[in-house]
Order: C-alpha cells, then sequence, then structure tokens
C-alpha cells in the first residue's frame, strides 16, 4: 500500500505541476520550488485540478496507512 501510495502522489502531484504551468509561469515555477504552492493552487482552481486533487489525496492516505513503523519490525 505504502508505493501505490507514493505513485499515486507522483501522478496527481505531477498533473497539478502541469496544470499550474498552463496557468501561469510562476504557478508552476511556484509549485515546484515552494512548499505547498501546488497544493493551494489545486484548491484555488478546483474546477480544473479536482481529479488529479483527488489522486494526490488518496496517495497520502495510503501513504499514511501503509507506512511502515518501527514496532512491526521486531524492535527488542
Amino acid at each position: 500500500m505504502y508505493w501505490l501510495g507514493v505513485a499515486l502522489c507522483l501522478i496527481g502531484g505531477l498533473w497539478i505541476v502541469i496544470n499550474a504551468f498552463r496557468k501561469s509561469i510562476w504557478w508552476g515555477l511556484g509549485s515546484l520550488i515552494i512548499p505547498f504552492v501546488a497544493v493551494v493552487f489545486a484548491i484555488i482552481n478546483f474546477a480544473e485540478n479536482k481529479i488529479p486533487l483527488a489522486i494526490y489525496v488518496v496517495g497520502i492516505i495510503l501513504l499514511v496507512v501503509g507506512m511502515p513503523s518501527g514496532a512491526s519490525y521486531g524492535a527488542a
């Protein structure tokens, strides 16, 4: 589940960045350089980004749920 979450986050995030570059060079650069600008862009332009944002959020959920914990590796 963890790796599926990673893949979905990459796909959704890349899709949002591409849409940001389509809107403006500044949104695109901001999405690449400044953390969380891509998410802010996706929320502000929700109509165009609802599918990639949903993919990104599902990816984050799968990352958190599938994240390996240190206790499950037999720590003494």
